[in-house]
């Protein structure tokens, strides 16, 4: 498995847009609450960017990998050691900053697989994640070689369960459309030596983010996670297919971007709680609001950086040793095109 440099930025970005979002509307006032909430509407795009590039990634990496149980370890390995930590933060601190202190855990909880969640809300994202994930472990087992089809066959039946509106949970909800656009791309990096520039993708991908953030805030959606999909969906897989193609042709992305793209998964988990400690004792700070957002962002950004050091590097290399050890040799990806890739 290995990280693609400009995707890599593109996750970092994606984890900052939802950081600014989550302290701009921590911090908001009465007569900066539609400013405030106008900006988290559209920050809160940098999810159904994530969920494009996991399906991008999980689909690529999947394929060079072919092996469940390694697919799932390193799965298990990335999400539940620092998703714990800040659970089990959430839960203690919960006797004096909401939920109710002393409300059960569930399991559902416990295990990232509920939407929503009640004791780290970003972790919604998260179950989504863990669904799309036991599909793809499940295809490993089944037909390793049919990972393509598979997800393929399984993308058609949710767009059946969405349309007729079948109760199969998180794989009749819309956004599961957008880890099927990453898989798309995916297919298409796969089989192809490069990826075409698709002319004004960009200018594109812009106009997309910027309707969804009228339909959703100005006119007001009547079904806002469905109007994400054709829009910041639609918007997102332009923006990562651009990336990808863009990387193929060799171009340089910001190395404090992917440096916040490598830690962006501890950023994203731990920051909502963070700012909610910050943000509930707003009387005991002697800030201004607009100090209070950009200290909640760096203080984020420092706790998110702790976080990747002490617990993800270590346990994702434990992770990594112990698959290759089981597996007898190291997977490498068949991406075209990619020269001297770093380990994921």
């Amino acid at each position: 498995m290995h990280i693609f440099r400009g995707v890599q930025a593109m996750r970092g970005l994606a984890a900052l847009a939802v950081v600014c979002g989550h302290a701009v509307i921590a911090r908001s006032v009465p007569g900066t609450r539609s400013i405030a909430e106008g900006a988290h509407t559209i920050l809160a795009s940098g999810v159904d960017i994530f969920f494009v590039i996991s399906g991008f990634i999980i689909a690529t990496a999947a394929a060079a990998q072919t092996d469940a149980p390694n697919f799932v370890l390193r799965r298990v390995v990335r999400i539940y050691p620092v998703y714990w930590l800040v659970l089990l933060a959430a839960f203690i601190s919960s006797y004096w900053i909401a939920p109710p202190g002393g409300a059960a855990l569930r399991l559902g909880e416990i295990l990232a697989w509920d939407y929503p969640n009640g004791y780290v809300p970003p972790a919604w994202s998260i179950a989504f994640e863990m669904h799309f994930y036991a599909v793809v472990a499940a295809l490993l087992a089944i037909a390793p070689d049919r990972l393509f089809e598979g997800l393929s066959a399984m993308l058609g039946i949710a767009v059946v369960a969405i349309v007729l509106r079948l109760p199969l949970g998180i794989y009749s909800h819309p956004l599961i459309l957008e880890f099927g656009a990453g898989v798309l791309i995916a297919y298409l990096a796969r089989v192809k030596d490069r990826l075409p520039m698709v002319p004004y993708a960009t200018a594109a991908s812009a106009a997309l983010f910027a309707a969804g953030w009228y339909w959703i805030f100005v006119v007001g959606a009547s079904d806002p996670q469905f109007a994400r999909v054709p829009t910041y969906g639609l918007g997102a897989t332009l923006l990562v297919y651009t990336v990808v193609s863009a990387e193929h042709d060799g171009a340089c992305f910001s190395p404090i971007l992917q440096w916040l793209g490598s830690i962006s998964y501890s950023l994203y988990i731990s920051h909502y709680l963070l700012i909610r400690w910050l943000a509930s004792p707003a009387e005991r700070w002697q800030i201004a609001s607009a100090g209070a957002v950009v200290a909640s962002i760096l203080l984020s950004i420092g706790l998110a950086a702790i976080l990747h050091r002490l617990v993800e590097m270590p346990l994702r290399n434990w992770g990594r040793k112990l698959s290759v050890t089981r597996k007898g040799g190291e997977a490498l990806t068949s991406f075209p095109g990619v020269r001297n890739p770093q380990k994921l």
